[in-house]
């Protein structure tokens, strides 16, 4: 068996000294050639291949290395940025805006690293209308008393609105200044401002409502209350910043605005506990006949 094997193997190949085995010598000036023949082809067919889907590698590559171009500031799409925020995000932001804490401030634990317009512009609106609201009711209880026919308000909305938007947008922005202008490098930015200001009134909106209790005290304690809270959590996020500032400048910088914030507070009561006066008349006497 061996033998037969031996045999049909040397029938299959044959020996190797049968075998002649020659090298091909290629010279340097050939394979250059044919480099050069390469490179001249990519650079006129591949380029025009790639052509047609050059755009859209580039925003692939600007996707990637996370260096997209930002938007102009006239496009829709800028400020899409400032209400890109989900409901359970703003409901967590308002709830954190009137519960202070000690360690953190709101600023860090709520509103940063994006801070929204979404939630202090429809926190704006809500007020205005809550305090209108409560204004009319407490003027309707006592044009009933009055025995005077009942008649909405509705200028009481612009006067509302003018105080709650100049306060939450005129005064961060008049700080936003001052410290631009001092050259303050506080780590707080406009929109972050603007932000924690909105937020700040959305413990009134539901004081405001509570204000409608015929009871001054009342009135004024929930007010007070409001005020504190709210006062305590946004100006414990501005003090990060504004403690870098030089200390004669600092200190009653945050003063005027706890002053500010107390006048808002006052204002408040003062739209609301005055309503009834405003234009009141009693009916005239009845004339003997």
């Amino acid at each position: 068996m061996a033998d037969q094997v031996n045999v049909d193997v040397e029938k299959d190949f044959p020996p190797t000294e049968d075998v002649d085995l020659q090298f091909q010598d290629f010279s340097d000036t050939k394979l250059l050639d044919d480099v050069g023949d390469s490179e001249l082809i990519n650079a006129s067919g591949g380029n025009l291949l790639q052509g047609d889907d050059g755009d859209e590698e580039g925003d692939d590559t600007e996707l990637l290395s996370g260096q997209k171009k930002a938007p102009p500031f006239w496009s829709f799409s800028y400020y899409q940025q400032f209400f890109d925020v989900d409901s359970s995000q703003v409901g967590r932001r308002l709830l954190g805006s009137f519960i202070p804490r000690i360690s953190r401030t709101y600023l860090e634990t709520h509103i940063r690293p994006s801070p929204d317009l979404y939630g202090p512009f429809w926190v704006c609106v809500t007020l205005v209308f809550t305090l209108a609201i409560s204004a009319d009711m407490i003027r309707l209880y006592s044009d009933y008393e009055q025995e005077i026919e009942p008649s909405p308000h509705f200028s009481w909305i612009n006067m509302a609105a003018m105080g709650v938007f100049l306060y939450t947008w005129l005064v961060p922005s008049m700080l936003y200044g001052l410290l631009y202008w001092r050259g303050v490098q506080t780590g707080l930015t406009f929109l972050e401002m603007i932000c924690c200001y909105g937020y700040s009134l959305s413990l009134f909106i539901p004081v405001s409502l509570l204000c409608v209790i015929q009871y001054v005290p009342v009135q004024v304690i929930l007010i007070i209350i409001a005020m504190g809270l709210s006062g305590f959590v946004l100006f414990s996020s501005l003090w990060e910043g504004l403690q870098r500032d030089d200390i004669k400048t600092g200190i009653p910088t945050m003063a005027v605005l706890v002053l500010l914030h107390m006048a808002f507070a006052a204002g408040i009561v003062a739209f609301i506990l005055t309503a009834p006066d405003w234009g009141s008349t009693k009916p005239p006497p009845d004339l003997p006949s």
